[in-house]
């Protein structure tokens, strides 16, 4: 009787540990795929288009939008960074330069943009170098962080031989993915 009353509990257990094993890989799955946030020709929350110019996200009550701009010889640097829960999730950047700059808590990563001679645009910084074009998504990595980021304008607007940064119209979004 104490056999079998061990072989019923051992199999309960172990039907227990799969269903928490399973429960847990969905929601890494999840929260690592973004499902609720969509990057492609646009941001996009749960189907729709982030409007940039409110203040919410539509469909998401623990999202925010800050609007800034900075101004800067350049010209003037517009920026939208949307947070949720309090925490960076994404960011939308009007530049007068040719750096896309993900203005993270601690930190602020950021990659020189450059056209090359194909239509290519590379992105690069001491330590990365990626290519892309434009309209085009891109994963990059930062200290670790994945980022997805999307140029939908650049115009460089000095010569190459100047000094970097570079005076240029770079329109830009980055979605923080983990």
């Amino acid at each position: 009787m104490s056999y079998r009353f061990i072989k019923v509990a051992l199999l309960q257990g172990i039907v227990i540990c799969l269903l928490v094993a399973c429960s847990l890989s969905d929601k890494k799955a999840n929260a690592n795929n973004g499902s609720e946030w969509l990057l492609t020709d646009a941001l996009y929350y749960s189907n729709k288009p982030v409007n940039w110019q409110q203040t919410r996200v539509n469909g998401c009550s623990t999202c925010f939008i800050k609007n800034d701009s900075v101004l800067q010889p350049e010209g003037i640097t517009r920026f939208n960074t949307l947070y949720k829960d309090g925490q960076w999730i994404a960011v939308q950047e009007q530049s007068s330069l040719n750096v896309i700059r993900l203005k993270l808590p601690l930190h602020t990563p950021y990659l020189y943009v450059e056209q090359l001679g194909n239509g290519e645009l590379r992105l690069f910084d001491q330590q990365h170098s990626y290519k892309t074009k434009i309209g085009e998504v891109i994963n990059i990595t930062f200290k670790k962080q994945l980022f997805s980021v999307l140029i939908t304008e650049f115009i460089l607007q000095d010569e190459k031989s100047a000094a970097l940064p570079r005076r240029a119209k770079l329109n830009y979004i980055a979605l923080k993915l983990r």
